[in-house]
């Protein structure tokens, strides 16, 4: 598009012309009137408006339509064009021309347990339920991020050993194993009680006090 340089124009535009002066009338030239012609028309067709020679609002339609896909439609509507796209653990997302739900997968009590789901959220009551749960119960075990702990009691005989089974075994090892329990003596002969054998699936506990068995409490750790 260009301004007005045919014949008769005066600093590219038109003049109705001055015939005291011989001033002619500016010349409307066929390319002059083309490239009118054309600008108005791909005004139209790019906003998707097939051209109809009866119609005197298109161009008013097609600026409508154009300028509410980049600033909304007057309404304070967000554009059509505009995009909401979900990124890391949300799914969802797409084009406003429809409402859109952007979603995050939360984890359950088990999966924060387990440890191993990479894909969902961990929220407060699944990270209470998966990792602060009680450990009051007298036997009993709980695994938290992939590690085991199992804890009960245990009844020894005196100057002997006693086999305590966990309340499940470790999958693949114990890797720590302590108890409580024995008395106040400070004789050589009256150590208290201590681990002495530790397998997957059970702990040995000696007990080197004389005169009497001892009870207590055991806790072990592994994986």
């Amino acid at each position: 598009m260009e301004r007005i340089a045919g014949p008769g124009n005066v600093n590219n535009q038109f003049s109705e012309g001055n015939p005291a002066i011989g001033q002619q009338a500016t010349m409307v030239t066929a390319k002059w009137t083309n490239d009118v012609q054309e600008e108005i028309c791909n005004v139209i067709e790019e906003a998707g408006i097939a051209l109809d020679g009866e119609a005197q609002n298109q161009l008013y339609q097609a600026i409508v339509s154009l300028v509410a896909g980049v600033v909304g439609d007057g309404s304070g509507a967000v554009p059509t064009t505009r995009l909401v796209s979900a990124a890391g653990l949300a799914t969802g997302g797409g084009d406003l021309a429809a409402d859109r739900t952007i979603t995050v997968p939360k984890a359950s009590a088990a999966e924060v347990a387990a440890g191993t789901n990479d894909t969902k959220a961990v929220t407060p009551l699944a990270l209470q339920g998966g990792v602060g749960g009680s450990l009051m119960a007298g036997v009993g075990y709980k695994t938290i991020f992939g590690l085991i702990f199992q804890w009960g009691t245990y009844s020894v005989g005196a100057n002997s050993s006693a086999t305590v089974t966990f309340p499940s075994a470790f999958p693949s090892m114990c890797v720590y194993a302590n108890v409580s329990g024995g008395r106040l003596d400070y004789g050589a002969q009256d150590n208290n009680p201590v681990v002495s054998g530790v397998s997957s699936s059970a702990l040995t506990v000696f007990n080197a006090t004389d005169g009497s068995g001892v009870t207590g409490k055991f806790f072990a750790l592994g994986f």
